[in-house]
């Protein structure tokens, strides 16, 4: 059982469909579509439940959505089939780290990955690697990374007492989580971690006004405040500003030419 298997069940009902998802999510979908050309081949990376795939699926990209959890997996083409585009994604479980023994030869017009997959990855640069023979020159890269710098969750663990979680993502190793070592690298550290495979095109922040979400809890009781904050969120978001300051940022790119 991988570190995700437990967690499938109740994600869309903890993130999915809370408020804080549903304003993230959204605009993460947005760059998906700013990016994406129409009846694109794209590349998931840690595909959860499958909410990303099946929206593009939806809008008319071909999908091959990958996860090392094969619960999630499971849920994930469960919703594919429900939501009738079953035929429009491919499901393979398989970890970031092991992706150049399943992919062959096949091409891909583009690679995303949400809400800080990625930083399972044990190896960014390596992972680039493996990811730029599989993809077309110029295509796009949408990732939506956990960033270090996150003045909410300093202040949420601080106040509680808990100096250890306070600073977790400062840690040069990484911090342990459930037997897998998360790294927090910056918007410029991912940049030179892509280099030369990709080139870097902008950073956003995503969740840098709104809370975490094990922070965001009462946002559905103080609906004035959540929808302040949100609109707060969404400026910051449309000006690609402070994008080392969120819980995430929306990292784009694109492969070498």
């Amino acid at each position: 059982m991988t570190a995700f298997d437990s967690m499938a069940g109740g994600y869309d009902a903890e993130f999915t469909a809370s408020a804080l998802g549903r304003v993230l999510r959204p605009m993460v979908w947005e760059r998906f579509a700013a990016r994406f050309a129409p009846a694109s081949s794209l590349l998931e990376l840690g595909c959860g439940t499958g909410e990303d795939a099946i929206h593009l699926a939806k809008s008319g990209h071909r999908v091959l959505a990958t996860d090392a959890s094969p619960r999630m997996i499971e849920l994930a083409r469960r919703k594919a089939e429900a939501a009738g585009v079953g035929s429009r994604i491919r499901f393979q479980v398989v970890p970031m780290e092991s992706l150049s023994a399943v992919l062959g030869t096949e091409v891909f017009d583009g690679v995303y990955s949400n809400f800080g997959a990625v930083n399972c990855a044990p190896d960014l640069a390596a992972l680039a690697g493996a990811l730029s023979p599989r993809l077309a020159p110029n295509a796009p890269l949408v990732w939506v990374i956990m960033g270090r710098f996150v003045p909410w969750e300093m202040g949420w663990y601080l106040l509680r007492g808990d100096g250890r979680r306070a600073f977790r993502r400062f840690r040069r190793d990484g911090s342990e989580w459930r037997g897998l070592t998360i790294h927090y690298p910056t918007p410029g550290d991912c940049a030179r971690l892509l280099k030369p495979f990709f080139v870097s095109d902008v950073a956003r922040p995503l969740g840098a006004v709104l809370p975490p979400s094990y922070a965001a809890g009462w946002l559905e009781r103080a609906p004035r405040l959540y929808r302040w904050l949100s609109r707060m969120e969404r400026r910051l978001f449309d000006r690609a500003r402070g994008a080392g300051l969120g819980d995430h940022y929306v990292f784009e790119g694109r492969r070498a030419a």
